[in-house]
């Protein structure tokens, strides 16, 4: 008889112990990690980390890989934005854009990320990727602009670096579209498709940096139905796009692309906005990384 209790006993506890295991493998609370698939548990394994992250890159990254991102916090070239003395600058000091800021430097495991997003089809990535300019975002417009209340009274709009047609098929997305997208609806800012590519060239990523210089020239127009679209917001109707201080200041565009390498592609599309669009401009550029 007390066999039997006793193995009564060790069965229950045995089934209660399966409970447990098997309520927290399926609670909610319990994610694969979005770059790994290592087990994501919230907020308790991020402490320690960086404080500029976001309750999203908390819940959809593990401990080991939000511990990998090497965000770009100490910037020792006020133009492109970089962390270590930049030649490219000294070279060209002068450009069409105001400057560049990155969210993160380009590094091997940064390379590997954006590789799945972009190269191998993980669009689970994109609202991360996207996730991890919100807080460079923040950082650039306190810096440029400390007493504002809001990054939605500093920028009047957001563009991207397009793409071909023929990588739009390829790809199935444009990556810098679908980050400032992103930043779109978590800014509240209006989002216009100012540029397109005129020209197919090959995978910048395999080029050498005056290859990059060189294929940039000439590679952007405007796009009509965009500037058009600008004009009726911000000349016809100021009233409902452009805060009131706008009368005294330029137009103030947010360029949105996945990396920064020597600025020529930043560049090339500051240039046609400016050349292009018929109202005093001032563009910005943010990337999500710095090579």
């Amino acid at each position: 008889m007390n066999n039997m209790l006793q193995q009564l006993s060790q069965l229950l506890s045995a089934l209660r112990k399966t409970s447990v295991q098997s309520l927290y493998l399926l609670s909610p609370s319990r994610r694969s990690c979005a770059i790994c698939g290592g087990s994501v548990i919230g907020a308790p394994q991020a402490s320690g980390l960086s404080p500029t992250l976001t309750s999203m890159l908390i819940h959809e990254l593990c401990g080991s890989c939000l511990s990998d991102i090497p965000w770009l916090h100490r910037i020792l070239c006020p133009l492109c934005g970089r962390g270590i003395p930049c030649e490219d600058c000294k070279r060209q000091p002068q450009r069409s854009f105001e400057l560049n800021r990155s969210a993160v430097i380009y590094s091997d495991s940064m390379r590997e990320w954006l590789a799945q997003y972009k190269y191998r089809g993980n669009e689970r990535l994109a609202p991360l990727l996207g996730e991890m300019l919100v807080p460079a975002l923040r950082r650039l417009t306190t810096s440029l602009y400390p007493d504002s209340a809001s990054c939605r009274e500093c920028w009047d709009l957001l563009t991207y670096v397009p793409i071909t047609e023929e990588r739009a098929m390829e790809r199935g997305f444009n990556q810098a579209e679908q980050l400032a997208s992103h930043l779109s609806a978590s800014f509240d800012l209006p989002l216009y498709s100012l540029l397109r590519r005129v020209r197919h060239t090959g995978k910048m990523s395999f080029k050498s940096r005056s290859e990059r210089v060189r294929d940039a020239r000439e590679l952007f127009a405007i796009d009509n139905p965009g500037l058009l679209r600008l004009y009726k917001d911000f000349m016809l109707e100021p009233q409902s796009r452009r805060p009131s201080s706008i009368s005294s200041r330029p137009l103030r565009i947010l360029l949105i692309d996945d990396i920064y390498t020597t600025g020529s592609t930043s560049g090339a599309c500051s240039f046609v906005l400016k050349q292009q669009i018929d109202l005093l401009l001032e563009v910005y550029v943010l990337t999500w990384a710095r090579s």
